[in-house]
């Protein structure tokens, strides 16, 4: 019985899963490599631009804050790409009742596709955080305000950050019969965190007399304030991602207890 219910994980793993991880991999290295690679070679005055807007200080920040930002992309999107093969096109092609007509329970199958799909997004993001350190290492030492250990850090906190959120989006996906509608959630999940950078880039006169508001919630920039920081709030922010990815399993379970299947 055990081997069986294994045999059916992994299949279940392999489809939900499919080349989509493999290929976030391949381009976020690419992404980070072009980014390092590239950003030293802007105009000054376009780099002077960033650093003014964001508050930082080095070209090591600047090209740290374009990394955060394709970490935080590509680690999401990989998921939310695999949550909508596991779980909406089944609804959205009508195979879903064939699908849990094998002799498993609702939660068992929604473990076998959602569990992989959330580790594949954090092994990108991990992947990506690590070659970003990796990168920046040219870039510290003595006056530098970003360092190896917290870019790293930085990109693990971004890589929780999205299988946190990719956790949310389990339970609304539950529900929706349009893949179309499905990416317009999850898009929605995504923007929501990085709004504050934008304000502090266009607006940042919103953020007068509120300091402590924006050292919380401007992400990407506060990594690089709080730089000696991140090492371990990156190892927390993961852990905490695990935690809250089980909890959003056991609750995802429920829904599709109740969720009728036409």
């Amino acid at each position: 019985m055990q081997a069986t219910l294994r045999r059916y994980r992994l299949l279940e793993a392999r489809h939900a899963v499919g080349w989509v991880p493999l290929l976030s991999l391949f381009v976020g290295i690419i992404l980070v490599v072009l980014t390092a690679a590239l950003i030293p070679r802007l105009p000054t005055a376009v780099n002077a631009f960033m650093e003014r807007a964001f508050l930082i200080r080095g070209l090591g920040a600047v090209i740290l804050l374009n990394e955060y930002i394709g970490i935080y992309f590509l680690a999401f999107f990989c998921g939310a790409t695999g949550l909508m093969r596991a779980l909406v096109e089944p609804r959205e092609n009508r195979s879903l009742e064939l699908l849990l007509s094998k002799p498993i329970s609702r939660g068992a199958f929604l473990v076998a596709r959602v569990g992989p799909v959330l580790l594949a997004s954090t092994v990108v993001g991990v992947a990506m955080s690590l070659a970003t350190a990796l990168l920046v290492r040219p870039f510290t030492g003595d006056g530098a305000t970003v360092s190896v250990a917290g870019a790293l850090g930085s990109g693990l906190v971004f890589t929780a950050l999205a299988v946190l959120l990719l956790s949310v989006l389990v339970v609304p996906l539950l529900r929706v019969r349009d893949a179309l509608q499905g990416f317009l959630i999850a898009f929605v999940l995504w923007l929501v965190p990085v709004l504050p950078s934008a304000v502090l880039l266009y607006r940042p006169d919103l953020f007068d007399g509120r300091e402590r508001l924006r050292e919380l919630i401007v992400l990407g920039a506060n990594f690089i304030w709080f730089d000696a920081s991140m090492p371990l709030l990156g190892v927390i922010a993961l852990a905490a991602a695990f935690v809250a990815s089980w909890g959003a399993l056991v609750l995802g379970a429920r829904v599709f207890e109740r969720t009728e299947l036409r």
